[in-house]
Formats: C-alpha cells, sequence, structure tokens
C-alpha cells in the first residue's frame, strides 16, 4: 500500500486514496457513531457493515463517487454525509480513456534477495519453461466428450493420478443405515466418519505430473468464429508451458476442423514439436478402433513426455496467471496489493505476469494503458475492453453487471469498484 493511505483509530475505517470521498468500514459501525476524520469529523448516518463503504461528504444526485482514486460510481439520489453507499444510492459509472502518454518509470523493488536464485522447471522447444508436465485429452467436439471421460475411466486410477481422497466408505455407511431400517432422520443425523487417505498407487511416469482430461459443449454448430475461436483456445492449451503432448479426438464431421485446430497451433508455435495424437472416429470406423487407438497412441505420447526432467532455470522464466480467489470488500487492500508486490518482484526480475479477467479493469483502463509499453498495445487493450463491453450490452448486459451477489454482500457494489482493487494485482 502506498504512503496516501490513511487509517482510522484502532482501524475502524481506512481512507484508500487522498482523493476518495468514501471511507472503507474495516469493522461494523454504528448508526450514531463519531468518525474522526477531517477537520470537524462526521457522524454516521445509517450503520455500515464491515467492508462496506460510507462517504466522507455529502452527495448530490449525479456526483460522483471517488474510490481508489478514480470513478466508481454515480449518486442516483442525495446522500448524506456519513452514510453508507449502497446498490439502491449509487450506479455504476467509469472514467473515459484515451490514447496517452507512456508512462514507463516505476520504482523497482529490491530484489537482490533473490539474485541468482532459480527454480526446477520443464524446458521446452519455443524456449519457454513449464513449471508442471502435464498430457492432455481434449475433444475438437461435445460429440467425443463421452470418449473422454472413459479415457480417464481407463487410465487415472492405473497410471498413479486418481485423487487420493474418495468419499466411497462414507457412501457404503450411508446404505448400510439404509438396509438396516433406519429413518430418514437418522440417516441426516448419522455421524459418517471422514475416509481414511487411501494408499496412492506410484505414478507409472514420475516425471508427467497429471493427464488432464476436459470436455465442452461446443464444436459442431455454430458460426465459423465459433470453431475458430474454440480451436484457438484448444491451441492456447496445447502450446502451454505446462503442456508436454495432447490427445486430439474428433469426431469428423464438426466445425471445429483438425486443420483449423493445426492452423491456431501454427500461429501460436511456429516450430511445434510437441507430440501430439489427433484421432478422427469417423475415419478409424468405429469407437472401438478409436478407443484402442486413442489409449495406445495416448500411453506412447506418456512414455514421451517422461522422458522430460526438471532442470534449473533462471526466474526471468516465470509467468504467473493472476485470478480473483473470491473478491470481497477487503481483496483491494489485503491480497490483491500484496500479489501486486510480488508482481513488481517477479517483472524486475525479468519474469512476467497474466492480469487474466480483463472484464474486471473497468475503469483503470486509462491507467493500464497509460503503462502500456508502446502506443500499439495501448490501443490493442483499449480495443478489447470497448468490444467486449459494446458485445455484451448487445446482449442486455455490460460492464456494471459484473459483481455478484457475494459481491455486493461484501462491499464490492458497483464493477468500477471491484475492478480498481483487481487491478492491484499487477503492480
Amino acid at each position: 500500500m502506498n504512503s496516501n493511505i490513511k487509517a482510522g483509530i484502532k482501524h475502524r475505517f481506512l481512507q484508500i486514496h487522498p482523493k476518495d470521498n468514501v471511507l472503507v468500514a474495516l469493522q461494523n459501525l454504528e448508526q450514531g457513531e463519531q468518525i474522526d476524520f477531517g477537520a470537524g469529523g462526521l457522524v454516521l448516518k445509517t450503520a455500515v457493515e464491515s467492508k462496506h463503504k460510507f462517504t466522507i461528504e455529502a452527495l448530490k444526485k449525479g456526483d460522483k463517487v471517488i474510490m481508489y482514486g478514480v470513478l466508481v460510481g454515480i449518486a442516483n439520489q442525495d446522500i448524506e454525509q456519513g452514510a453508507a453507499i449502497t446498490v439502491q444510492n449509487v450506479d455504476h459509472a467509469s472514467s473515459d480513456y484515451v490514447l496517452g502518454l507512456r508512462k514507463l518509470q516505476w520504482d523497482k523493488p529490491d530484489t537482490s534477495a533473490f539474485a541468482g536464485k532459480s527454480f526446477n522447471g520443464f524446458y521446452r522447444s519455443d524456449g519457454s519453461v513449464g513449471t508442471r508436465n502435464y498430457w492432455l485429452v481434449i475433444p475438437l467436439v461435445f460429440c467425443e466428450n463421452r470418449n473422454v471421460n472413459v479415457l480417464k475411466e481407463a487410465l487415472d486410477e492405473k497410471l498413479g493420478y486418481k485423487k487420493v481422497k474418495s468419499y466411497e466408505n462414507e457412501v457404503e455407511s450411508l446404505i448400510a443405515l439404509y438396509k438396516t431400517g433406519k429413518s430418514t432422520e437418522e440417516i441426516l443425523n448419522a455421524d459418517l466418519k471422514a475416509t481414511p487417505n487411501a494408499a496412492k498407487r506410484d505414478r507409472l511416469f514420475p516425471n508427467v505430473d497429471g493427464v488432464k482430461f476436459i470436455t465442452h459443449d461446443m464444436g459442431c454448430g455454430g458460426i465459423k468464429l465459433d470453431a475458430d475461436s474454440l480451436c484457438g483456445l484448444i491451441a492456447g492449451y496445447i502450446t502451454h508451458p505446462n503442456v508436454a503432448g495432447a490427445t486430439i479426438l474428433s469426431l469428423g464431421c464438426q466445425h471445429s476442423e483438425v486443420s483449423t485446430l493445426q492452423r491456431e497451433i501454427k500461429k501460436r508455435d511456429s516450430n511445434f514439436s510437441k507430440p501430439l495424437v489427433i484421432l478422427e472416429q469417423q475415419a478409424l470406423g468405429t469407437e472401438s478402433n478409436l478407443m484402442q487407438e486413442a489409449l495406445k497412441r495416448t500411453f506412447a505420447g506418456l512414455v514421451e513426455a517422461n522422458k522430460e526432467e526438471r532442470k534449473p532455470a533462471p526466474i526471468s522464466k516465470i509467468c504467473i496467471g493472476l485470478e480473483c480467489g473470491g473478491s470481497d470488500g477487503f481483496s483491494g487492500i489485503s491480497a490483491n496489493p500484496a500479489l501486486g508486490y510480488v508482481s513488481d518482484i517477479l517483472v524486475s526480475l525479468g519474469g512476467a505476469v497474466v492480469l487474466s479477467e480483463f472484464p474486471e479493469l473497468c475503469g483503470v483502463e486509462q491507467e493500464l494503458s497509460d503503462r502500456c509499453v508502446d502506443e500499439e498495445t495501448a490501443t490493442r487493450f483499449m480495443d478489447l475492453m470497448s468490444t467486449y463491453n459494446a458485445r455484451a450490452v448487445a446482449n442486455g448486459s455490460g460492464f456494471y453487471a459484473n459483481p455478484s451477489p457475494g459481491n455486493i454482500r461484501d462491499g464490492l457494489i458497483t464493477d468500477a469498484m471491484k475492478s480498481a482493487g483487481a487491478a492491484k494485482k499487477g503492480g
């Protein structure tokens, strides 16, 4: 957090940015409480729950609500000084953004403690380094989901990748209670003992961290853009540094064609060389032929993937994807700034981070676009944000609809408010 943040006596409230006209309640505050802030202080006109915000000054209908130093809402009615802001009295609002000057100067954190440090990773032919070594099994069309699940049943446990914890013993206990004539109430009140961890089968391939079976509901109909997008998404998985290789199941008649997938892979890695098994059921004739071939060739691929070994790699090869861990009203002043500091350290060491949830960057477009390395990148980012919102609006939604009921209950009442805190993960 920066030095501008002001915390109230005994940590009862917080001003995040000196431009903010709302304070964050750090604990439940009662109506009528005296708040020692500013020249004369203020008296709470309403109760304010922990994580929620209340006004420093009286707001007129149409006035801006500022938090994190940016616009996060507009008052839709007059709001008294010291009143809680809610979804009833504030509407979502965010600032416009334009192509501005590059702001590339920043104070890098001290990284001396990490000098010469490395991690053990899997080197890929494109120069990237993975922190895991996974094999993927993915259908090109939802018609193959069943076959993917059959492969999972056949391979997971035998190869040593089935989850250790199961609840089969608990189910057996419930069956026994039922068979002995126990009532519904007795069954509901029964004390089911937790299943002890079962002995885990040793991995057959110790250098393969797992087989990921991914299903979806796309690939058959829809427009060409849908098929291209699906193939692009699958290609992104396949070319990811954490992936050693993949098995792709195709029916053979769907819109998401094998040629489209291969083209999308080449876009991402022109010298792609990972083991890739692509099987078309209609070409192989029967389901049995498909499954026999899928099992043999996936197993052979795993043999090759197991030859990969972890080797020391510089921290500059790390790329971290940043997700919200379930946002609430404290995320933007606790976990997210902490992740932001980690991001700054990693970037200073030559690594990279990804703000993966761009719909949660509404309202901070100007700040982030100004920090883009060049105008082309800044323009691309702004176009992404405006295009996404326009398409959401065309379908009866928009950025304003982002906060979930749980977000709102925990103090994130507008998307711009949520986004301003979420962006802190980027450092």
